[in-house]
């Protein structure tokens, strides 16, 4: 009998120990909510209408680098030059359509890229909204560049997947992984820095089969940009 009782007593801890542990797990909305409060508050990105980033790019399978700068205007406008000096890299999106030249002449953006840019973002704190997705949730904790991290899968109102890693002290987004055609494209975000009260990560890391593309911004500012750069060359 005292066995049967040990034995009832140890199945209800380890059912309990997994009802906290599935306690613990936070929703998605509890995610946001913690990596917008990391990054200074949904108020203090929410006038954001525009946003300049410069800095430099390094092709590190290459060995190249040069020079990098992103812009980009509400609802949806964006343009990145990055100058490498034997080859420059243009790619921008008006608000209609998308351009791409990568050093051999002017093409269309892809139509899955056109339209996952052509999403409208109703202010500067949309993208601490998970509502921007056509669903989203939180399947569990991994690491991620040698940190634990909360793992979000979500599917763009484009209908493209994508996986989210939050990182789970500070909660800050450290990486994310688009399936595409040409397969997962992975992006580390790095180094955080505060700039007008808003933080923000000045290192993104872009992996691909070949190797990692590593943009890292030393300026960044907050306004609507010149219209000039949303152009088509």
């Amino acid at each position: 009998m005292r066995h049967f009782a040990s034995a009832v007593i140890a199945a209800v801890t380890m059912v309990g120990g997994a009802v906290r542990a599935e306690a613990q797990q936070p929703t998605v909305q509890q995610v946001y909510d913690k990596f917008a409060e990391a990054v200074g508050g949904r108020a203090a990105w929410k006038s954001v209408v525009g946003r300049t980033d410069k800095g430099t790019a390094n092709v590190t399978f290459a060995g190249i680098s040069g020079s990098y700068e992103r812009h980009t205007a509400l609802p949806n406008k964006m343009r990145m030059i990055i100058d490498l000096g034997i080859v420059k890299i243009d790619q921008g999106f008006d608000g209609e359509k998308g351009w791409v030249d990568q050093g051999q002449g002017m093409q269309p953006m892809p139509a899955e890229q056109v339209k996952d840019l052509a999403e409208p973002s109703p202010d500067g704190a949309a993208f601490l909204d998970p509502s921007r997705y056509m669903k989203a949730a939180v399947v569990g904790k991994e690491p991620f560049e040698g940190a634990d991290a909360w793992k979000v899968e979500a599917t763009t109102k484009s209908g493209r997947t994508i996986t989210e890693y939050f990182d789970v002290a500070s909660g800050l987004r450290v990486g994310m992984v688009t399936n595409t055609p040409m397969g997962p494209q992975t992006a580390v975000y790095k180094d955080y820095k505060v700039f007008e009260g808003k933080k923000v990560a000045t290192t993104l890391v872009q992996r691909n089969g070949q190797g990692d593309v590593i943009l890292t911004s030393q300026i960044v500012t907050f306004g609507t940009p010149d219209a000039a750069y949303f152009k088509q060359p």
